[in-house]
């Protein structure tokens, strides 16, 4: 285990290294040179870190983006992030956007806002609040459930213009799945709901199976 050299404050508009810290702390607009290590990285403002990034914690008020992988216990998002790398946290709370160039893995991994996953979004319980239109290659998980909650300009007003289908993904698979405003290809589990606002072409399922009056699916069949 590499030695911590202490604490990071960015104050204003400042760059760093790299390193291997105690607690990272930006308040303002600041930019990383390397990896970083530490225990808690805190943003309040912008901060752009040009390689991987590993904390226990990690709290963004702001911006913030990664040039690599981010590996995290807890990360809490109120406002936007860019992860051009791979994410993997125990437990994600994000109110905002976020885009993952590579994969997503969560034991837990809440989301009111938008979100853009170019790999596979993989948690143990799902909860999407959606909105606005977000998409995923792949979403897989035991208890997965997504919702759309609305669509919201910059000062927070209801936007005039709704789009009718928010999350787009290839292929959902999980043991409870309960989706609104989705378009699938194909979805899989055990008890799965579809609800308003759905178009998905193949539902197989195992134990139950519900279908709301304004959602279209293809097929829907029971497997063993």
């Amino acid at each position: 285990m590499k030695e911590r050299i202490g604490d990071l404050k960015i104050n204003g508009q400042s760059s760093s290294a790299g390193g291997n810290y105690n607690d990272v702390i930006v308040n303002g607009e600041g930019r990383i040179a390397g990896d970083l290590d530490c225990i808690k990285l805190k943003i309040n403002g912008r901060c752009d870190i040009n390689g991987n990034v590993k904390a226990e914690s990690v709290e963004v008020y702001g911006s913030n983006s990664i040039k690599g992988n981010l590996e995290a216990e807890r990360a809490k998002i109120h406002g936007t992030a860019d992860v051009n790398g791979n994410l993997s946290v125990n437990k994600a709370e994000i109110h905002g956007s976020i885009d993952v160039d590579g994969d997503c893995n969560a034991e837990i991994f809440n989301i009111a806002g938008t979100f853009a996953i170019e790999g596979l979004l993989n948690a143990g319980e799902l909860k999407l609040s959606l909105y606005g239109a977000s998409r995923a290659r792949e979403i897989g998980g035991e208890k997965i459930t997504v919702k759309r909650k609305g669509k919201y300009d910059l000062l927070g007003l209801k936007s005039r213009i709704m789009s009718s289908k928010e999350l787009t993904v290839d292929t959902i698979e999980g043991d409870d799945i309960y989706l609104e405003n989705t378009q699938a290809k194909v979805v899989r589990g055990n008890n799965i709901e579809i609800g308003p606002g759905c178009e998905i072409e193949l539902v197989e399922y195992k134990n139950g199976f519900k279908q709301d009056e304004n959602a279209e699916v293809g097929t829907h069949k029971k497997t063993q």
